[in-house]
């Protein structure tokens, strides 16, 4: 998918057995749905998956051709170490991570990657969180990013 004035990224995501279907299907859509579109969106499954997670996966490869990277762990390992296998994919500079049950604004990576451009020192950008239960309009909770441009020390470690 090209994007024309951003660059290239790509969005990764890892889902394990105990997720929704109904949230991993939304998820992707809001991927899918984006006002700027990724050059690739890479999945790594946790573990092995019910038929009806697999089942969305499946669908949504069917529909993005050339999208999609699917990689299958034999077992669970957990979202960080799953996470470092799925950047070993990656064919961009830039990654965009998300839950397999976050949704994300149709506009989200259109958003960070126009602050990017916009401002060449940045390599991390977040943004704000709306939490919400049984579906998106039922928000319970957001959670904001400082909105202003903030420099690191380039030396300095961060622990997360």
């Amino acid at each position: 998918m090209s994007n024309g004035k951003f660059p290239a990224f790509s969005v990764l995501m890892t889902v394990y057995e105990k997720e929704k279907p109904s949230f991993l299907d939304q998820a992707l859509k809001s991927i899918e749905n984006q006002t700027v579109k990724p050059h690739e969106i890479v999945i790594v499954k946790d573990g092995p998956l019910p038929v009806d997670l697999d089942e969305v996966l499946q669908n949504h490869e069917k529909s993005f051709v050339h999208v999609y990277k699917v990689i299958g762990l034999p077992k669970n390992i957990g979202r960080g170490l799953a996470s470092k296998r799925g950047i070993e994919e990656i064919s961009t500079e830039w990654v965009a991570r998300m839950d397999s049950d976050d949704i994300s604004e149709p506009n989200r990576f259109e958003l960070q990657l126009s602050t990017l451009v916009n401002n060449p020192s940045i390599t991390v950008i977040g943004g704000m969180v709306k939490e919400f239960f049984g579906n998106k309009d039922n928000i319970v909770g957001t959670r904001n990013v400082n909105s202003s441009a903030t420099t690191m020390e380039p030396d300095r470690e961060l622990a997360c």
